[in-house]
């Protein structure tokens, strides 16, 4: 007689998978309670690779690097406070009387526009003309509450200050830091923040760098051709240039369209001055200050962007690509170590 077998399917759950689950939930919700915190020691890294550099040089000099780090510090208040006084009041003042012409502006543009489309009707009604205006005008009130919120308020700008001061001083802290992992890592690990930091900062002292000297270009030139609002224009120009690709169109965008409502030729010579600014950018600008980018795509670098300023807002927005970046590092050394290993493995 034929013996019958339990057919039932058991599963089985160890009991080091429970707790290496409930580990990874555990720090899944970590990771979205201290979301704020965590941006900002981001923040602090990022920085500490931008600044690290020029201390190591300082310190070749024998200039000890708590001194170093306080002397840079001095400059870039020195720096910010500069530019709070000479450059904050008198684009609040141009914003202010953009907010007062902004309706006569929209009226002419919308002239020139049933000029050349005879079936286009008025896209905005009154309404929101006057609720714009309001915009503009409370823009102007809050232009240095504005620039503080950036930072996520003073007392987050410290204390990423803070952080980044002791990552730069405190030459040990990345052995430290290492520590944790077996000791057969710690010197491949070192050497990967190393690499990374490297990276990093050269891409944040580049961008700052082509920033600034986009805003300044769009400054000279706007002055040149009698624009009105060019400080305005110019630094939402330079600032736009921090978003990938998209940035150099959205900063022409303003121009133009105010270039419009003046006079159409005025327009015409307005987008063929960004456009011959673009083109400098390009090709000597790029080239020469962002030798070593970042190396990510198009695509991916405007779709990291905006990911980052989703979840994370403006903070968000300044960390995606080199947080991208330095992922992209740690798994083509993943992906590198993988492909050696399998190259090594005998045949079957």
């Amino acid at each position: 007689m034929a013996t019958t077998t339990d057919q039932n399917p058991s599963i089985t759950i160890s009991t080091s998978a429970i707790f290496k689950t409930a580990g990874a939930v555990l720090i899944l919700w970590l990771v979205y309670v201290t979301a704020d915190i965590l941006l900002l020691m981001l923040a602090a890294v990022f920085l500490a690779a931008a600044v690290r550099p020029l201390v190591d040089r300082l310190q070749k000099h024998h200039l000890p690097r708590p001194i170093s780090m306080l002397g840079i510090y001095a400059i870039l208040f020195a720096v910010l406070s500069s530019a709070i006084i000479l450059i904050v009041p008198p684009v609040a003042e141009e914003v202010g009387t953009l907010a007062q012409s902004f309706p006569d502006l929209y009226s002419h543009f919308m002239v020139w526009v049933t000029t050349v489309a005879p079936g286009v009707d008025t896209f905005a009604p009154e309404q929101a003309l006057q609720q714009l205006s309001s915009a503009l005008t409370s823009a102007t009130q809050g232009v240095v509450t504005t620039l503080i919120g950036i930072f996520g308020g003073i007392f987050s700008f410290f204390m990423v200050l803070v952080m980044t001061f002791y990552l730069v001083v405190d030459e040990g802290a990345i052995n430290r830091t290492v520590a944790i992992f077996p000791s057969a890592y710690q010197r491949y690990l070192a050497d990967l923040y190393l690499r990374l930091q490297d990276k990093i900062g050269r891409w944040l002292r580049a961008q700052l760098i082509i920033m600034g000297l986009v805003g300044l270009l769009v400054y000279v030139v706007l002055t040149i051709l009698g624009m009105k609002y060019a400080l305005l224009l110019a630094l939402f120009a330079g600032i736009a240039e921090f978003i990938p690709y998209l940035g150099p169109l959205l900063g022409a965008l303003p121009s133009v369209l105010l270039a419009s409502a003046i006079s159409p030729t005025l327009a015409v010579v307005i987008a063929a001055a960004y456009y011959g600014i673009q083109l400098f950018e390009n090709n000597v600008l790029t080239p020469k200050i962002m030798e070593h980018a970042v190396g990510l795509s198009p695509i991916l670098s405007i779709a990291v962007f905006f990911v980052g300023a989703k979840i994370g807002g403006f903070t968000g927005a300044f960390l995606a690509i080199p947080v991208a970046t330095a992922a992209s590092v740690v798994l083509k050394e993943v992906f590198n170590k993988e492909t050696r290993r399998s190259m090594r493995s005998p045949s079957i």
